[in-house]
């Protein structure tokens, strides 16, 4: 391998850590209903298709970090992640397992799991990859009474995860 082979590849391999990062933001910025955080992650010509939703990244910031007290927390990662690029455009194709609790009028609580993909377009302007456009495409799911024991065991001790700037990754490594 000559030197501009090696160099087109730690380009392609950084691009590739670049939209793999990209997604990592993401998912942080739905589950934390973080609106400043998704902002920084589409082009303003950017697209989603989330099902429930469909319009601009920048709506859909607005629109998903919003209050919810339907919802009582979100948790979501993606994996089998591929990636096709083309110097300033790229692909990529992932599985994505979502998690979520729903409240009802009520009080009850209702187990969401969703698995489906995540079929993205990217493009890079001034050294920077952001998404174009997104399509959420649901592939299973499954619903449940609420399960979630919070006064006993790991419920009760370990730190909990919430939406918003009240969850402690706000402030865990600023001290």
């Amino acid at each position: 391998m000559n030197i501009e082979q090696l160099e087109r590849a730690v380009a392609e391999l950084q691009a590739r850590q670049d939209l793999h990062d990209l997604n990592v933001r993401y998912a942080e910025g739905v589950d934390r209903r973080d609106r400043a955080l998704l902002e920084t992650l589409w082009w303003p010509d950017s697209e989603i298709d989330f099902g429930l939703f469909k319009g601009t990244g920048r709506q859909f910031a607005e629109v998903i970090s919003a209050p919810n007290p339907a919802v009582e927390i979100s948790y979501h990662f993606a994996s089998n992640e591929r990636f096709e690029v083309d110097g300033d455009q790229a692909t990529g194709r992932s599985y994505v397992i979502g998690v979520s609790v729903a409240v009802a009028e009520d009080g009850t609580k209702t187990d969401h799991m969703v698995g489906g993909r995540y079929l993205d377009q990217y493009a890079r302007r001034d050294g920077m990859w952001k998404f174009t456009r997104r399509l959420f495409v649901v592939d299973w799911m499954s619903s449940q009474p609420g399960s979630a024991v919070w006064d006993a065991g790991i419920g009760a001790l370990a730190a909990r995860g919430r939406p918003g700037p009240d969850d402690v990754s706000y402030t865990f490594f600023k001290s």
